[in-house]
């Protein structure tokens, strides 16, 4: 017999024995364990409001199972993912990697051996700085027969803020969160936190800033021939009474203090006419309410009297 007819006796037969030998050698060699290195899809969330400026470098790992296995992967990445501090103010960012960062997608019966590169830099956006000014939103009322002496002190006044430089030029000031305090009978003393949200991706360099205010009982007092200063004069009017006496109402320790020189009453006269009734009107000291009696006296002009 000669070789053509060899081969082509019964050929189906062996055609057919010949396929399920492809089909049995390919089925063995799917599970046969191998290594093979993958893409991987990387995944960086840089702190809020920072944005990537490089593209990251592309990353392989080395997984160890069957061929069969290991297809799954091509059609399913593995994934890292990578959160940044919020902390990180500098420009880069070293990133370590490691085989137990790799996520997979689609479940496969594989094994994660290495990660190519084991070591990237990121490139940030850089961050500004600005010293910005404390408004707070603080409320004291005081108790009955009570009052803020000199307002609301800050410690400190203003806050360094840090972020991007487009967030940064919307910010005016830092507010504080808000507070009512009420009843008040002696000094404030308070810690309050910054308004955070407020800032939105721009981070204080601080938290909170301390308040304090002076509260003391209220006090009343008469001063008795406070004069009558005539606004303009040079000599020319006379007032009567030339002094009134002037009632006050203030911070107990400030109202022990004054005197007749702390409290300015004025007249102003009109000039329509020789004689006049004018009102008085009366520059206290900050803080302090103040009233005189009688309210008004009679002007003349000198030599008519």
């Amino acid at each position: 017999m000669n070789l053509r007819g060899m081969l082509l006796d019964n050929w189906p037969i062996k055609l057919t024995s010949l396929a399920l030998a492809a089909v049995l050698w390919a089925a063995v060699a799917a599970e046969e364990p191998t290594t093979q290195l993958v893409p991987v899809t990387l995944i960086v969330e840089p702190p809020p409001g920072r944005a990537l400026t490089r593209p990251l470098p592309p990353v392989r790992a080395l997984y160890a199972g069957s061929a069969r296995e290991l297809v799954k992967l091509y059609h399913a990445r593995p994934v890292i993912t990578a959160v940044l501090p919020d902390t990180l103010s500098g420009p880069t960012y070293v990133l370590d990697l490691s085989p137990s960062d790799l996520k997979l997608t689609k479940d496969a019966a594989v094994t994660p051996r290495d990660v190519q590169p084991r070591r990237i830099e990121i490139h940030l956006d850089a961050l500004s700085q600005r010293l910005l000014p404390v408004v707070p939103r603080v409320t004291i009322q005081p108790d009955s027969g009570f009052a803020v002496v000199g307002g609301l002190a800050l410690s400190p006044s203003s806050v360094l803020v840090r972020g991007p430089g487009a967030a940064l030029a919307r910010l005016e000031a830092v507010t504080t969160m808000p507070l009512a305090i009420t009843g008040v009978r002696e000094p404030v003393r308070r810690s309050v936190p910054l308004d955070g949200a407020a800032l939105g991706v721009v981070q204080p360099a601080r938290r909170e800033v301390d308040i304090a205010a002076e509260v003391e009982a209220l006090s009343e007092r008469t001063l008795l021939d406070v004069p009558v200063s005539i606004v303009g004069d040079r000599g020319a009017w006379l007032a009567d009474p030339a002094a009134v006496m002037v009632s006050l109402k203030g911070p107990a320790r400030r109202i022990a203090r004054l005197s007749r020189d702390s409290i300015t009453v004025l007249a102003a006269p009109s000039g329509a006419g020789r004689r006049e009734t004018a009102r008085l009107m009366l520059v206290p000291p900050p803080g302090i309410e103040a009233q005189a009696r009688p309210d008004t006296v009679r002007l003349q002009r000198k030599g008519d009297a």
